[in-house]
């Protein structure tokens, strides 16, 4: 008796795993044409001031899935972007709060492509890796901003005049991204997401201070780290399964 039980256990164990095989071998390589999305995340800001403070950013997503390599990603953020320097002789604090709005497009490339071993955990788990560039366009409101400053050096008094403080500014930036989908079914995927930004502006903290005054020559970046869930929307095809691209309809 003890060992049919065992045996049986046996049948059954073996069973689930051939069947969860099965399952996650077939659908492995799912691809549709349109992707959409949603997340949140926190952003760093690297400008004018050493201490940056980490704010939420939230956004949306519509990927257009050219082939199972490549796609194009239109994204739509809105969060806030945020820095501050501690007392100096030149002021009592310096501080600044972007609530930011921006649209870019990106490039991006599925390096899980590369590898064409589906039945390898390894290759299943990194097959979501991509990277990713493009162009964007943001829309900058700064408020909490200082403006008063202890002028104890003459020479300084120059780099405090209303040119070099802006409280409402917009301007074009360079995106680059690395992240991952993890399938959690055929159509859902949880996406982790890195994007760097360089601005084509010095105004992202409101000011356009140079060494010594600042800590920095040259124009704000920020990066922004998301976490959030993307769906296929429309058909979901195998794409690519054992090497072999075929497609099979829900």
């Amino acid at each position: 008796m003890k060992n049919k039980v065992i045996t049986l256990l046996s049948v059954c164990i073996l069973s689930f795993f051939s069947s969860y095989s099965q399952i996650r071998l077939d659908p492995f390589y799912p691809y549709a044409r349109y992707t959409v999305g949603f997340g949140i995340g926190y952003s760093q800001l690297y400008g004018d001031w050493n201490k940056p403070n980490s704010e939420t950013v939230l956004r949306l997503n519509i990927e257009r899935n050219v082939n199972e390599w490549v796609c194009f990603d239109f994204q739509g953020q809105r969060g806030g972007l945020s820095s501050y320097q501690t007392k100096t002789k030149w002021t009592s604090g310096l501080s600044d709060m972007n609530t930011f709005s921006s649209v870019h497009l990106q490039f991006r490339v599925a390096l899980g492509e590369l590898f064409n071993s589906p039945q390898n955990f390894f290759a299943k788990t990194i097959f979501g890796l991509y990277i990713g560039a493009g162009g964007g366009y943001m829309w900058n409101n700064i408020s909490n901003i200082t403006t008063k400053f202890n002028h104890t050096d003459k020479l300084t008094i120059t780099d405090y005049n209303s040119d070099n403080i802006k409280t409402s500014t917009a301007n074009f930036y360079l995106p680059l991204c690395a992240g991952i989908n993890l399938h959690l079914t055929r159509r859902c995927m949880l996406n982790v997401n890195y994007e760097f930004s360089y601005a084509f502006s010095d105004y992202l903290d409101g000011y356009n201070f140079q060494k010594p005054t600042a800590k920095n020559n040259y124009n704000d970046m920020f990066s922004v780290l998301s976490f959030g869930l993307n769906f296929y929307v429309g058909h979901v095809g195998n794409g690519r399964s054992s090497g072999n691209y075929r497609v099979r309809h829900n």
